[in-house]
Formats: structure tokens, C-alpha cells, sequence
């Protein structure tokens, strides 16, 4: 696979994860660079390579000492619709489409001057995969959310609503803003 098109996916797979868990996927950091969102350990691992393969990406593994445990099944699921929702798009058409993301502009943006990559931060990622949708045409078959996300005006009507469920739009509350 082309290495453009795996930091693309790579990006689209840690998007999507974060918006059904508000989680991250992985704890690599990224970056916004000419071409996109990339993952600084996984460049590192493919640098000056155009194309990795599996046999690469193992060897990256052994030296760099990673002993990552299997991905679970919902894991997986996600990986999986990533793929089949982005995987026949080119590496350059991909690239087009993660330019058109605003996390990716503002963080290209916000770089030094004259640097060749500015910080995309985790926290930046997940807060705006929870709130971005799907676009027109775009067919992500992903599996059920764990995690929903209301505004706070709406646990206020809930609030108002149902006084019994009180203490209970107290605690989402709690950990929404403990966060």
C-alpha cells in the first residue's frame, strides 16, 4: 500500500473510533503536514518509502519493541469500515478529502512559520469527530455508537422534563465537564 494512502486511513480510522467512544484508537501523535494528517510513528517507520507492506510494518514493530495485543472486535469493525468506505480512493484523492477536514486546515494553519508540520492533538481529533457528519456521498458503515452527545441545552429541556431523571443529568453533566 502506498504510505500516503495508509497515513490517510490510518487518520480516517482514529476519526471515526473517536466519534462512536470518544476515545483514542491508538496513542501515537499526529501531524498536519503538506499532505495531510500522518501519524509521527508511522512516518518514522515508512520514511523515504512511497510503499509499505505487512513484512515492513512487523519489522518497525520488532525494533521498536511494540507488543500490541490484538484489536477487539469493535476495534476491528471500524478498521473495517474505514476500509471499505475509503479504501478503493486513491492516496491523492484521499489527501484532497482530508484537506477539506477543518481539524487538518487549523492545525496546518496554526503551525510556526516556515515549519513542515504543526501539532494535531489527540483532544482536537476526537472533539471534532464527535461533532462532524457524515458528508453527502459518504458511506461509512460503521458499527453502533458508545458514546451519544448532547448539548447542554438539551440536558437542560431534559432536566426540566423530567425532574426524576434529575440526578441523573447531574452525574452526565459532572463527567461531561470533568473531562
Amino acid at each position: 500500500m502506498e504510505t500516503v494512502k495508509l497515513q490517510k486511513l490510518c487518520f480516517y480510522a482514529f476519526g471515526w473510533y473517536a466519534r462512536l467512544t470518544a476515545e483514542p484508537l491508538f496513542g501515537e501523535k499526529f501531524y498536519a503536514m503538506q499532505y495531510g494528517p500522518v501519524v509521527g510513528e508511522l512516518l518514522s517507520a515508512h520514511a523515504k518509502l512511497k510503499r509499505i507492506d505487512q513484512t515492513a510494518i512487523s519489522v518497525q514493530r520488532d525494533v521498536r519493541g511494540d507488543d500490541s495485543a490484538e484489536l477487539d472486535s469493535y476495534k476491528s469493525a471500524v478498521i473495517d469500515a474505514v476500509w471499505l468506505a475509503y479504501g478503493r480512493e486513491s492516496s491523492w484523492d484521499l489527501v484532497e478529502r482530508t484537506h477539506d477536514e477543518q481539524v487538518w486546515i487549523d492545525a496546518w494553519e496554526s503551525r510556526h512559520e516556515g515549519a513542515l508540520r504543526g501539532d494535531l492533538y489527540q483532544s482536537a481529533l476526537i472533539e471534532y469527530f464527535l461533532d462532524r457528519p457524515l458528508e453527502a456521498g459518504e458511506k461509512v458503515m460503521l458499527p453502533p455508537a458508545m458514546v451519544s452527545r448532547a448539548p447542554f441545552a438539551e440536558l437542560s429541556t431534559i432536566e426540566k422534563d423530567a425532574k426524576v431523571h434529575a440526578s441523573f443529568v447531574d452525574s452526565v453533566r459532572t463527567f461531561t465537564f470533568a473531562r
